[in-house]
């Protein structure tokens, strides 16, 4: 039996009425009241000025793009797809809206006047996590800062735990690619965390 609500979808087993949940990727993490209690939890947490640029990946709803454009001069928020219900959040003409796979789209575009990029719930699922961060590390703006909001391992809902990350490996891989971390969050069911990079230095990137 399923029951579904705009959060995630829980399944009882039959054997022995056990819950599994199932995360529904296109509502990101939760309801908007949450989002709204994220946001103002983390943005001054995120080295964000009036002049800069932010990239949001994987921007879902656009809720946390909304909330970006009134605060920098331009947002380009990407996703794979869109809900017409949602496309008001965009209106912003501060936003820039990109329909496609950041994977490829990374590959092929200049990024040197991003200053932040932000990943809610998404870089997990990315297959071109090493990829996208060896970009980042060396095509942005200088002190590009990289913002995640990722599971907890222990949060009941959500993608497999297979995908997660606990904080110290989402650090460790980071910090691969010369970013150092500038904030760390507890978010209840998630965590946020805040790197900058490095002065380049070819010896702290991964070739």
């Amino acid at each position: 039996m399923f029951l579904c609500n705009d959060r995630f979808m829980v399944r009882f087993k039959e054997t022995n009425n056990e819950m599994v949940f199932f995360y529904k990727k296109n509502t990101q993490h939760g309801s908007f009241e949450m989002k709204e209690k994220i946001f103002n939890q983390i943005i001054d947490l995120i080295p964000l000025s009036s002049s800069d640029v932010l990239l949001d990946v994987g921007s879902g709803d656009g809720y946390y793009s909304s909330k970006f454009a009134e605060r920098c001069a331009k947002v380009m928020a990407i996703d794979q797809q869109m809900d017409e219900k949602n496309m008001h959040r965009y209106s912003n003409p501060l936003i820039e809206l990109i329909l496609g796979d950041v994977c490829d789209w990374i590959a092929h575009h200049q990024l040197e006047k991003i200053n932040h990029v932000f990943f809610s719930n998404s870089f997990h699922d990315l297959v071109c996590q090493d990829e996208i961060l060896k970009f980042l590390s060396t095509k942005c703006a200088d002190g590009v800062s990289l913002n995640f909001i990722e599971f907890k391992l222990d949060t009941p809902f959500g993608p497999p735990k297979r995908l997660r990350f606990s904080q110290d490996e989402l650090k460790a891989k980071v910090a691969l690619y010369g970013f150092d971390v500038l904030a760390n969050l507890d978010l209840d069911t998630h965590y946020f965390m805040s790197f900058q990079l490095r002065k380049r230095d070819n010896n702290d990137l991964m070739t």
